[in-house]
């Protein structure tokens, strides 16, 4: 293999992976027993140690190798990759590159596809393939000819007119593809030309007829299936004999073409043909890095932005595409649509006011009427309390009573006034103590004191058991005028505002929606399943007779309209809001 072809494919090789460090192009030499570098870049590059472990592993797999995150003595790491070069089956060296280690750079998988089109190159340097080697010494010279040239323009113009003269042709003429059309950049023998000339015009046609059909176009060729319209007007009108039109790829993208001219009896065959596509698939990757490297920042961007966008909007990948499309449009959707931000909240019912029942006397529960849940009407009995007691003590109080008055009588009959008067004194206690036990047996049956639900009591499981006085018995609430106790996180207080509107669903009825405004927020929390909680009270605007204290439910409170982005994610950007600035410093 030529040392100088392989040091000019290697040089190309750094430019299209740009992370590049450093890289060899090793041998075996005749006795398999040691390897030699015939290629390296950077050129001045002395020290191989680096490269040594790699070698020999992928001399034993035979196969590509990669070793990555290797750390150096400069203290930065490394990516290696290496991948044996096959040329027909037999054994042709060994490229091994070093790359800084980026976590956002190269895949490994891009790395050796990169590679491997480069080893299709390599055998472009295999000169047993050839019959013509000073054909293939002639390709040599025109690629390093065009390889010293300093700009992309001088670039073009030596590639056509060293061609014209290596491969002994007329004419040869250089296309870029832009906008679905090829246009003529450089033509040999004219440095200067006239794009909208006619003949300028058949040349392009002729490039895009074999970009169109992506194949090279030999003309003539009677064995050929390719249309050839193109050529053929070419060849009528100018007096073109022998023509041969290779489309120049980059990778997926079109670059451009180039068209060779001869004379008719000097028509390419098999040899040449081969050889110029290999050459030109050398070339065309440093022609577009060329190009890429002397655009204008602006007209970078820009094309930059144009690929982008291809890619965004092609067929590659389109599953993905119409998947981020779909999530694109709902997002862009929830940001632009507005609706009702509400806040939810646990809701339960209570009645406007409640009243307790207690027990007015100790004493021992003989019968319950009622329990909670039951609706009782004003005077229904609810609940009584033994008698027997009180009613011993009255028997005993009208007896002492009746002594009294017949002592009473015997002192006024002996005119004994000290003794009537204590005598008097204690019928009037009797009495007062007769009336107070009399009540207490008034007392003794709980009656309902207006129209009413009963909200707490059970005493069904008490009978016989004593009470004392004071002791809560029942809770009741009228059957007309509720509130409504919604429970809301503290996360949400702060949209909450007295008068507000607001829907109630209740668990009992969740096909029926009340209308209910906030009247009161409560200013002090309280932890109601291990959250905190405001109590916040609203009133239910026409309560049917259905309701009841205790009901449960949802509710819903009305704070405005915003978009639904916010309204889906304000409590997570809330929440990572706080957390980020927990972190901060």
């Amino acid at each position: 293999m030529e040392c100088n072809f392989a040091q000019l494919w290697l040089n190309i090789l750094q430019k299209t992976l740009p992370e590049t460090h450093s890289a060899i192009f090793v041998t075996q030499n005749s006795n398999n027993q040691t390897i030699q570098p015939i290629a390296k870049w950077p050129e001045n590059l002395t020290e191989f140690d680096d490269f040594a472990q790699i070698i020999k592993y992928a001399l034993v797999k035979n196969e590509p190798v990669s070793v990555l995150n290797v750390q150096q003595v400069d203290k930065n790491q490394y990516d290696y990759f290496a991948l044996p070069v096959l040329i027909e089956a037999v054994f042709s060296g060994i490229i091994i590159l070093k790359i800084k280690h980026s976590p956002t750079g190269l895949q490994e998988e891009a790395i050796f596809k990169t590679l491997q089109q480069g080893t299709q190159w390599l055998a472009l340097a295999n000169p047993s393939q050839y019959q013509q080697k000073g054909f293939y010494a002639s390709v040599i010279n025109l690629l390093t000819t065009c390889f010293e040239q300093k700009s992309y323009r001088e670039m073009l113009i030596a590639l056509v007119s060293e061609m014209t003269q290596s491969l002994h042709c007329e004419r040869v003429a250089l296309g870029e593809y832009e906008n679905r059309h090829c246009k003529v950049v450089a033509i040999s023998n004219s440095a200067q030309f006239d794009v909208r000339s006619n003949f300028m015009q058949k040349t392009a046609d002729v490039m895009d007829e074999a970009i169109e059909q992506d194949n090279l176009i030999v003309f003539p060729n009677t064995q050929t299936v390719a249309i050839t319209r193109a050529h053929q007007e070419l060849a009528r009108k100018f007096g073109s004999g022998s023509l041969l039109t290779i489309p120049m790829i980059n990778k997926s993208d079109i670059f451009g073409a180039l068209m060779l001219s001869r004379n008719e009896d000097q028509p390419f065959d098999l040899g040449e043909i081969n050889l110029l596509k290999q050459t030109i698939l050398l070339i065309t990757p440093f022609l577009y890095l060329k190009k890429q490297d002397e655009l204008a920042l602006t007209t970078k961007i820009f094309k930059t932005l144009h690929r982008r966008l291809i890619g965004l909007l092609g067929f590659k990948h389109l599953k993905t595409k119409l998947a981020a499309l779909c999530l694109t449009t709902l997002l862009l959707a929830m940001g632009l649509l507005k609706g009702n931000f509400q806040v939810t909240a646990d809701a339960v019912l209570e009645g406007r006011m409640q009243r307790v029942i207690p027990a007015p006397i100790d004493g021992f529960l003989i019968s319950a009427s009622v329990r909670a849940g039951d609706t009782v009407r004003k005077g229904d009995l609810m609940a009584s309390l033994d008698d027997a007691e009180l009613q011993l003590e009255l028997g005993k109080l009208n007896g002492q009573l009746q002594k009294f008055r017949r002592e009473y009588r015997e002192a006024l009959s002996t005119s004994d006034l000290v003794k009537v008067r204590v005598i008097s004194a204690e019928i009037d206690q009797a009495a007062a103590e007769m009336e107070l036990t009399q009540q207490q047996l008034q007392k003794i049956s709980l009656t309902a004191p207006f129209d009413s639900v009963v909200i707490e009591g059970d005493l069904s499981q008490m009978l016989g058991s004593p009470v004392e006085r004071g002791d809560t018995l029942f809770k009741i609430a009228p059957l007309e005028g509720y509130r409504i106790i919604l429970k809301v996180d503290e996360r949400l207080i702060s949209f909450v505002q007295v008068g507000q509107k607001g829907l109630l669903a209740l668990s009992s009825m969740p096909e029926r929606k009340f209308m209910l405004t906030v009247q009161k927020i409560t200013a002090v929390a309280k932890v109601d399943n291990k959250e905190n909680i405001f109590r916040v009270e609203a009133s239910l605007d026409n309560a049917p007779d259905l309701l009841r204290p205790g009901m449960e439910g949802i509710g819903k409170i009305n704070v405005g309209r915003q978009n639904l982005l916010w309204i889906w994610t304000h409590e997570l950007m809330d929440w990572l809001r706080l957390w980020f600035w927990s972190w901060s410093f």
